[in-house]
This record gives structure tokens, C-alpha cells and sequence, in this order.
């Protein structure tokens, strides 16, 4: 397995209030891109909440806790960003919004899981196909919504978030499972990262990846956000299994 990931501030932020985590041993690896939330008080604290929460399961992490049981290990990392969500939320009292989107991927034993909550996305490219193994967690995307394509492309809410972790006292983590095969690429990104750069640019970048060393493929990546303005911070991690 190998990985590689950027977390940079971009062309028009003050701060980076992105976050990124990174780990593996053997066929076994956790990583997380956490986006805090622009114009929010404290998103930086947030994101860092995030990973911070990661980097200790990890350090603590043993397979035989679990009974070698992968799904228990899911349910275990989601317990874990309920809890980060739950100390956010007391760290700004319930009185200012503090909050920070989150994608998880954990590999282990040819199996992965994907934790996500917000509209940080994971891109998975096997053999020929990329498919966004996340969706966007924002207005027009709810599924009770019963408005036309036309009106939500207008509405003044599109694109705002309808959850992410420390924005409310309980969070909804969405997971799936899979399995993972040699030559499987990922990459977790925040929304810096696809909204500076077309879905079909993403696919040709992750493509280079099956043979290319992920750092080229990485400064690449980065050079065509940053010609394309890198209005936002940019965070991606990419995963060659």
C-alpha cells in the first residue's frame, strides 16, 4: 500500500482550516481529510478535533481488540467521530457554529470502509472506472425535496451543507464497505479540490496513478488547482493498494 496527501492554504485564505491524516502497516491503513467550515468560528479547531481523534484510535488500534472482526472496527470508527463530534459541540457551547466535514477510509485485509460526513468527497478508480463513493451532503441533495432540477440549480441554498461534525449535538455518519483489490487508487478530497477541477480532469489524474509515482501525480494535481485560482484550501490523500 501506498499513499501520499497534501493539505495547503491556497491562493485567497488567511488560514488552513483543513486538516489530514495519514497511516498504514502492511495491508492495514486509516485515512482522513477533514474541512473545516469557511467563515465559521474555530474550523481549524475542528478539523484538528478530527484527525487528532484518528491519530489516537490508530495508535491504540489492535487487530485482536476486535477479534480480527472488520465490521466491528467500522462501528468502532464511527463511535469515534460521534464523540469528536460530541466535543466540538461542547467546545463552542452550543452557542457559535464550529464545525468540520469528514472522510474516512480504512483498508484492511483486502477490505475497506468509508466513513463521511459533510461534502469532502472519496474517489475510487479501479481498473478503468472512477466512481464518488460519497454524496454530497447539501440542500439539493436531500432526498425529501420536492422541487424541480431548475429550481434547485436557482435556489439561494444550493451548495450549503445540511450536515458535518460539530454543527448540532448529534451527527449522521454515513458508511459502506467493500471489497478492496490490488491496484485499487482512492483519493480523499475537500471540496477545494473538486470545485477547482473537473470530474474528468480527477479521472485522467487518478488513471496516471495505476503506474505513476503518487507524488508527480500529487504536484500535478496541485499545480492545476493552483492555475485554476485554489480560491479554497486544498487537501487530498491519495491510496494505491
Amino acid at each position: 500500500m501506498e499513499y501520499r496527501g497534501v493539505c495547503d492554504i491556497g491562493l485567497e485564505r488567511t488560514i488552513n482550516q483543513d486538516a489530514v491524516f495519514m497511516a498504514a502497516r502492511g495491508e492495514i491503513g486509516l485515512f482522513c481529510v477533514a474541512d473545516g467550515m469557511g467563515g465559521h468560528s474555530h474550523g481549524e479547531r475542528a478539523s484538528r478535533e478530527v484527525t487528532d481523534s484518528m491519530a489516537g484510535w490508530w495508535k491504540e488500534f489492535q487487530e485482536t481488540s476486535f477479534d480480527c472482526d472488520f465490521s466491528r472496527m467500522i462501528y468502532s470508527l464511527n463511535q469515534m467521530l460521534e464523540r469528536a463530534n460530541r466535543n466540538i459541540w461542547r467546545m463552542s457551547g452550543g452557542k457559535e457554529v464550529s464545525g468540520t466535514t469528514a472522510v474516512v477510509l480504512f483498508i484492511y485485509r483486502g477490505r475497506y470502509g468509508i466513513l463521511s460526513a459533510g461534502d469532502s468527497r472519496i474517489y475510487r478508480y479501479d481498473r478503468t472506472q472512477m466512481r464518488q463513493m460519497t454524496v454530497d451532503e447539501v440542500w439539493e441533495n436531500q432526498t425529501n425535496l420536492c422541487v424541480s432540477n431548475r429550481v434547485k440549480r436557482q435556489h439561494p441554498n444550493r451548495g450549503k451543507l445540511v450536515n458535518a461534525i460539530g454543527i448540532a449535538e448529534d451527527v449522521r455518519i454515513t458508511s459502506s464497505t467493500d471489497e478492496a483489490h490490488p491496484g485499487m487508487i482512492f483519493m480523499l478530497c475537500s471540496d477545494g479540490v473538486y470545485k477547482m477541477c473537473p470530474e474528468r480532469v480527477i479521472g485522467k489524474y487518478l488513471k496516471k496513478c495505476r503506474r505513476g509515482p503518487l507524488d508527480a501525480v500529487l504536484h500535478s494535481l496541485l499545480k492545476k488547482i493552483y492555475d485554476a485560482g485554489a480560491r479554497d484550501n486544498i487537501s487530498a490523500v491519495l491510496v494505491r493498494i
